[in-house]
């Protein structure tokens, strides 16, 4: 048996469900490359199972995706996902590895970046274009991607959800600063003219965490709440054009 099980965004936030099948389990696998999770959380769940957790990395859910799931054949192969298991991952795979192994499987969901940023904003989920990364660059890779899907959402009149991206071997999260100097840059190569001092966006860190924060301001004011974000994984949001009501929403978080 295969139990995909997702841990949500801040400790215990893995469903009662899910904790007592997690018990049952022989084996416990866990990846952390796409987030961090916060050190407290992983302490308490190694406190309530028994069987050990093991790290594991993306080569061991994609490139050896069949070797991971055989392990299931005789055994309770509980792998313990960030998020929600199945939302912007590569972990579909594991699924369609299962069914061809022969394998059951079962699915506990969980809060996810996506559901919680778009919840939290007030905007409206059906006004939302395709979501989309801001990389790191680096001298020989300098994608500009992401600024044509702003654009296209924006043409298309639909809120962006940005996500930021973060470095895994220093386990740092892109910072404010970092992310609006890409798009600026993005911007500025593609000669777009849509990333400037007066839009407006929404930031969002630590979302759905006690230590949330929350600013709807221009890109110009950023540096009024670069502190209050620092350390904190981050999500931008570029409203399109907002109604009333979702204005409203977005007034409650602006910055004066």
């Amino acid at each position: 048996m295969l139990l995909l099980i997702g841990l949500g965004l801040d400790a215990k936030d893995i469903s009662v469900r899910a904790l007592e099948a997690l018990k049952s389990a022989d084996l416990v696998l866990m990846e952390d490359y796409t987030t961090f999770l916060p050190g407290q959380y992983v302490d308490y769940l190694k406190a309530e199972v028994k069987a050990g957790i093991t790290a594991i990395q993306r080569a061991d859910l994609e490139d050896r995706a069949k070797e991971t799931v055989a392990k299931a054949k005789d055994k309770t192969l509980a792998i313990l996902i960030p998020g929600d298991p199945l939302i912007a991952t590569t972990h579909h795979i594991l699924l369609d590895e299962a069914k061809r192994q022969g394998i059951e499987y079962t699915v506990y969901h969980a809060p996810s970046i996506f559901s919680a940023a778009i919840g939290q904003s007030g905007l409206d989920v059906y006004r939302f274009g395709p979501p989309f990364t801001v990389p790191f660059w680096s001298s020989n890779y300098k994608p500009t991607s992401f600024i044509d899907s702003l654009r296209k959402n924006l043409d298309d009149d639909q809120h962006s959800l940005i996500l930021l991206d973060l470095e895994a071997k220093s386990r740092n999260f892109m910072t404010l600063a970092q992310a609006v100097q890409l798009l600026r840059d993005a911007d500025w190569e593609k000669r777009l003219d849509i990333f400037t001092d007066d839009l407006y966006i929404l930031v969002m860190g630590d979302v759905g965490k006690s230590t949330e924060a929350i600013a709807y301001l221009a890109v110009k004011d950023i540096g009024r709440v670069e502190e209050r974000f620092g350390g904190k994984p981050l999500v931008i949001i570029v409203p399109a054009s907002p109604t009333p009501a979702e204005m409203e929403s977005l007034a409650r978080f602006a910055v004066r």
